[in-house]
């Protein structure tokens, strides 16, 4: 319609162009002020309107063919390329009456290998209410594929962004790959506060005023190396405070659940998890992540990793702040109770130093668990342990107390109690029968001292003193109770003796009596 002054292009095409996006030291695109200074529009004064603005154009289809994408990024010193990216966007002039459809595919290379991505969809505007919203977006990778729904809207003043996501599958490593660089094969160990400088800086340009609400079922996810069975969970973002409801997550072959809430504006994050609930969990793999994540201070600390086996249940509440394993540790408060089902603890370096001392090498070996239980608290760098039970074909381990793991040792004033079965402690010397129970069971209390690695325990033997008190007490009082019945049976006889003596004495006196009456008598009958 040129006499309305408009001119309309059905489509414009770029073939074979070659794009580059850099991202700068300071962390800005290059494209960052294609759309200039908001400062210098605002002090703009408005032109007044002309009543002749010549023609508009108006592009109805656009699209990209072939293109070549280079992404350099200076501060990692990355470089990517992307290649045979192709883009069309269709239906730009009838966008008030129907969405706006839009299409993009590219080839990706990750480990080696090519990697087709695609995303397509339409995007429907209401300019009047400020509202984008992609009704149907599918994401394919590699054969795997995401279905996608969002809204955008209050742009200028938010924005608020609504949106869900699901798949059956999905592997976000090869997307990821084109952001983030490979890690160096000789790992370069970062800085303390490093991690948490770049987290704070990230953090700071996300506006205050930005909310999000998601809606989250994944199943089969990989990210960073890292695999989820499933996803169930519904995120909210507001004023820098992220709020996750985790319904269901499936992992290490079990199921967790609970409420976290992440301060994004405190420094390096703060956080707070309610009625976290593991069930099921595979005890290695995830005592393995345990290790590796929080326990690396300790020496040799590989030695405690594929140590346990088994299923463990657990129940937690958590707070804290930072995201390095030191401020992890320095500021974490928890308390929670666990339970490991059917499992083996293998060989420990600790629990031989006890056998040692004990002189009970049958101790040192794998240990089949029936059933591990403890209710725990930490605080200050202190774990606490209360009431651990552990139960053993041949052995019962009980223990009460604390575990410095800032100092790597253990709090004085612990207990460790240990019950070995008789088949066990058979080879044992037999001064340690003292130290056994009706039943046999071997049974001692010690105090574990120095390093949670090594320790040293110190017998506690007030048991054993007691019992043989016990059995000292039991001798006086047989020997007691054989002198009163000696004493008693002496008087007895003498009563007995005296008895007879005075009977006799009566029946003498009573002979005589009748004598002396005989005699009367006769005297009365002479008479």
């Amino acid at each position: 319609p040129i006499f309305k002054r408009q001119i309309i292009v059905k489509e414009i095409s770029l073939v074979n162009p070659e794009i580059l996006i850099e991202k700068g030291s300071s962390g800005e695109f290059n494209f960052s002020d294609m759309g200039g200074k908001s400062k210098s529009r605002t002090a703009e004064k408005p032109i007044a309107e002309k009543k002749d603005q010549g023609f508009s154009l108006i592009v109805d289809s656009f699209s990209i063919k072939n293109a070549k994408i280079t992404y350099v990024d200076h501060v990692t010193k990355l470089k990517n390329e992307i290649k045979n990216a192709n883009l069309k966007i269709s239906g730009i002039t009838l966008s008030l009456l129907k969405p706006i459809d839009f299409s993009f595919s590219a080839v990706a290379t990750y480990q080696g290998k090519n990697i087709p991505i695609s995303l397509a969809g339409g995007l429907r505007l209401d300019l009047s209410k400020k509202i984008a919203s992609f009704p149907a977006l599918n994401l394919k990778l590699a054969g795997e594929q995401a279905n996608i729904a969002a809204t955008a809207s209050n742009w200028q003043a938010g924005p608020n962004i609504d949106f869900s996501i699901s798949s059956k599958k999905l592997s976000l490593d090869p997307l990821l790959a084109i952001f983030v660089a490979d890690q160096p094969k000789a790992k370069q160990k970062a800085k303390p506060g490093e991690l948490t400088q770049k987290v704070n800086q990230a953090l700071a340009k996300l506006p205050a005023k930005l909310k999000i609400h998601a809606q989250l079922d994944l199943e089969n996810l990989t990210v960073l190396n890292f695999g989820v069975d499933k996803i169930n969970a519904a995120l909210s973002l507001a004023q820098k405070n992220l709020k996750a409801e985790l319904k269901e997550i499936r992992l290490y072959e079990g199921r967790l659940s609970g409420l976290a809430k992440i301060n994004l504006a405190a420094p390096g994050l703060s956080y707070t998890v309610k009625n976290l609930k593991l069930e099921n969990f595979n005890a290695a793999p995830f005592s393995n992540a345990v290790v590796e994540t929080f326990l690396t201070r300790l020496e040799n600390y590989q030695d405690l990793s594929n140590k346990v086996f088994g299923r463990l249940d657990a129940t937690l509440a958590l707070s804290g702040q930072g995201v390095e394993a030191s401020d992890i540790m320095a500021n974490l408060s928890a308390d929670g109770s666990l339970s490991l089902k059917d499992g083996e603890l293998k060989r420990l370096k600790s629990l031989d130093a006890i056998a040692d001392k004990i002189k009970t090498p049958a101790l040192k070996q794998d240990l089949k668990i029936s059933l591990l239980t403890a209710d725990f608290s930490f605080a200050n760098q202190l774990l606490d342990l209360k009431n651990l039970k552990l139960k053993d074909h041949d052995l019962n381990v009980f223990f009460d107390g604390g575990l410095d793991l800032k100092a790597l040792k253990y709090v004085s004033g612990n207990r460790l109690k240990l019950r070995a079965s008789p088949a066990a402690t058979k080879e044992l010397a037999r001064e340690f029968n003292l130290l056994r129970d009706n039943e046999g069971w071997l049974e001692i209390t010690l105090e574990l001292t120095g390093s949670l690695k090594m320790p040293i325990p110190i017998p506690i033997l007030d048991k054993p003193i007691e019992k043989v008190v016990g059995k000292i007490k039991a001798v006086i009082e047989a020997k007691k109770i054989e002198i009163v019945s000696q004493v008693s049976q002496e008087v007895e006889a003498k009563k007995a003796e005296l008895k007879k003596e005075a009977e006799a004495k009566a029946e003498a006196e009573k002979a005589r009596l009748k004598e002396e009456a005989k005699g009367q008598l006769k005297n009365l009958l002479k008479f």
